[in-house]
C-alpha cells in the first residue's frame, strides 16, 4: 500500500507557491504604490485561508494564514525597499 500524501505540507506548499508568484510578479512590476496592492493580495490569500480553516482543514489552513502573513509582509516590506 503506497504512502498517503502528507496534506498539511501540501497545502502549506501551495500556498506559498502562490504567495511567490504574485510576489515575484510584483518585484518584477516596478510601478507606484505596488506595496498596496501585493499587500491587498496577502490580506485576501490569508482571508481566504481563515475560510477555509473554518470549513475544511482546521489545522492546515490556520497554519497557512500564519505562514502566509509571516512571510508574506516581509517580503512585501522587501519589494517596497528594493
Amino acid at each position: 500500500m503506497p504512502p498517503e500524501p502528507n496534506h498539511k505540507i501540501l497545502i502549506v506548499g501551495i500556498n506559498l507557491a502562490v504567495l511567490a508568484a504574485y510576489t515575484i510578479y510584483f518585484s518584477i512590476n516596478k510601478e507606484e504604490l505596488i506595496i498596496i496592492v501585493e499587500a491587498f493580495f496577502i490580506a485576501i490569500q490569508i482571508i481566504i485561508c481563515l475560510v477555509m480553516a473554518i470549513a475544511i482543514y482546521h489545522k492546515e489552513f490556520l497554519l497557512s494564514a500564519l505562514v502566509v502573513l509571516l512571510i508574506g509582509f516581509s517580503t512585501c516590506w522587501a519589494v517596497f525597499i528594493s
